[in-house]
């Protein structure tokens, strides 16, 4: 990890949250590491990646569990 890199390029750090905000996580510097940028995005590109999926996931089977309901006050 390079402190001297500036913000924004992949060897530059950064402070991670282990635990962000959003999902509950207290911000002191107990929850917080080091990491470098490109580890950084990519865990949170990762983490965004999986709300998108599993988000798409829910609505599909909400859309199922809609087409089998509407099936059986049809018949």
């Amino acid at each position: 990890m390079d402190f001297d890199e500036p913000a924004g390029r992949p060897e530059s750090a950064t402070i991670e949250h282990l635990v962000d905000s959003t999902f509950g996580g207290i911000r002191s510097s107990k929850h917080r590491r080091l990491a470098h940028a490109a580890c950084n995005h990519a865990r949170n590109e990762f983490r965004m990646q999986a709300e998108r999926q599993f988000k798409q996931w829910i609505a599909q089977r909400q859309a199922s569990a809609k087409t089998l309901n509407n099936k059986k006050t049809d018949v």
